[in-house]
């Protein structure tokens, strides 16, 4: 199915909702090989990820006094799950020479710009 999805715009990397509504929704998303989803944060809600396959990094951190500091990078490959919490910055790398693919639960807002704001 994400064969034949085009890329968010914004993050560069293909991305599908599922089902759901503004407060709960369902997305697939891909990262190609050495792909990155850039820092950024959501003001409401929280995010949960299950990596399907694959492997990556998702790198975890907060702004103090204008500053993003990075507090967490953490491994993750098939089978793994986390949640991103409100104004938690984060950015999702693929690191492999294969695709990175997951379901992530979140807002629907979380995948405009109403709100992602990136750092």
């Amino acid at each position: 199915m994400l064969n034949t999805i085009q890329s968010d715009q914004n993050i560069g990397v293909k991305l599908i909702r599922l089902t759901g509504d503004e407060g709960t929704s369902v997305f697939a998303i891909e990262l190609a090989p050495i792909q990155i989803i850039p820092a950024h944060y959501h003001k409401v809600g929280i995010e949960t990820y299950f990596i399907l396959s694959g492997e990556g990094v998702i790198h975890l951190g907060h702004i103090t006094n204008e500053q993003l500091i990075w507090e967490h990078q953490i491994k993750v490959m098939d089978g793994d799950s986390f949640s991103i919490e409100a104004n938690q910055v984060h950015k999702l790398e693929n690191n492999s020479n294969e695709k990175l693919r997951l379901i992530a639960t979140a807002p629907l807002a979380h995948s405009t710009d109403e709100d992602r704001f990136f750092v």
